[in-house]
Parts: C-alpha cells; structure tokens; sequence
C-alpha cells in the first residue's frame, strides 16, 4: 500500500497564506491612491470603512488575491494562485486576523465549465500557525459534499487518518503514521463501524497482517507475508 498522500499538494508544516503583514501595510497605504495599480482598497460609501483589498501576491503585475476587510482586520481571502481566471483557494481568519482555516480545489476535481469554484479540502490550522487537520470532500449519489478523508497533525507532522472510502458517511480506514511514516492500516471490512483486519508497516514494508478480532478488539489470526 503506497504512503503517498493523494488527495491535494501543501505544505503540512507551514501554512501559506496572503501575507497579512503585507495586508496591513497595504492598508496603510489605502487612505489614498497607492500608486499600484493592483493593491486597490474598496470603501463602505456611508461609512467610509475598509472593506476590500486587492493584491499581486507574486507581483507580476495582475490581481490575484481579494481580501474583505473589516476596516484593519482581514475577514477571508480569495485566491487564484494560477492565474486562470477562477478562485482556487480560500482563506478564513480570526479576530487578530489569524488564520483559522484554508480551503482549494485539488487538481483531481476541478470545477465543471460555468460552475462556480468551490473548496473540497479544508486545512485547519493550531493557535501557533502550523497545520492541526485537513479534511478532504467528494460529491456523494445526492450531489452532497461529504467528508472522505482527514488527516490530523500534531505539531505539523501526520500522526492518523480516517478515510471513508465509500462515501457512505462512515469511516472505514484508519491510519496511524509514526515520524512520519505510514505504521498502521485498520479496515472495517464488516461495514459495523470497527475495524476488523490490520496491517503493520515497517520501513514502507507489509510486515504484519492481522484480523478476526474477538470482543475487546483484540486480534487473534496473524499472517506474515512471505511466510518470514
């Protein structure tokens, strides 16, 4: 079973987003014309507040980062981090304009022609900035999004997993990583709700197999590939 994490591309340790150091510094910049022709401030008419920001995130001379404003505070953010015209990411933000969470569209599942761009993975980020959780979407026989995957992070590293790999609202996989590293596969092969066969991995290797587990969840039948 491959230990390579299928469902998006991110940096689990580091949450990139829009700048908001940079946010602030625009803001202080859009009490008049900035001279940038993409660093704009939108203002509430009856109330002359802040209330949008546009920014060339990678400065090559065209707008791809909508921010709301709320006055200073950064309400959520709007990405189109590649350049074709729809908003691939999302970004939400706490009181002090913190992150709290970001959201895109994975490459796998990109939006139908018209369609309007929506988020299948969230990441959920800790008070210190790193990844906590991601949580992966796909579309069920309703046309309902559901959950079919999240990872959890301690200290931005993939410590388990719970996978609902038939799109009944179920978890039915678990996963335990260990530095790192994929250590455990749970199955719930009975559709009850627990699992019932486990393998063991060591250096990306199958080592174990293990199922018919009796009342306290305890396996009793156990198998080594290749008869070691």
């Amino acid at each position: 079973m491959a230990q390579t994490r299928r469902y998006g591309i991110y940096d689990s340790g580091r949450v990139v987003v829009a700048p908001v150091l940079v946010l602030m510094t625009l803001v202080a910049g859009c009490g008049g014309n900035s001279g940038s022709e993409t660093s704009k401030g939108s203002y509430d008419p009856q109330t002359g507040r802040l209330v949008q920001i546009t920014y060339d995130r990678n400065g090559n001379g065209r707008i791809d980062t909508w921010t709301r404003m709320d006055g200073a505070r950064p309400i959520s953010s709007e990405l189109d981090t590649n350049e074709d015209g729809r908003i691939d990411r999302w970004e939400e933000y706490d009181e002090q304009g913190k992150l709290t969470r970001a959201g895109w569209t994975r490459p796998a599942t990109p939006p139908a022609p018209g369609a309007t761009p929506t988020p299948d993975a969230w990441l959920y980020a800790s008070a210190d900035g790193k990844t906590s959780r991601i949580e992966f979407f796909d579309t069920d026989n309703t046309g309902a999004q559901v959950v079919t995957r999240r990872e959890f992070y301690e200290g931005a590293v993939l410590v388990r997993v719970e996978e609902d790999k038939d799109g009944d609202d179920i978890v039915d996989q678990w996963e335990t990583w260990e530095g790192g590293a994929l250590k455990y596969v749970e199955f719930d092969e009975g559709k009850d709700g627990r699992p019932d066969r486990r393998f063991t991995y060591t250096n990306g290797a199958l080592v174990l197999i293990e199922s018919a587990p009796d009342a306290k969840g305890v396996y009793t039948q156990r198998v080594v590939p290749g008869g070691r």
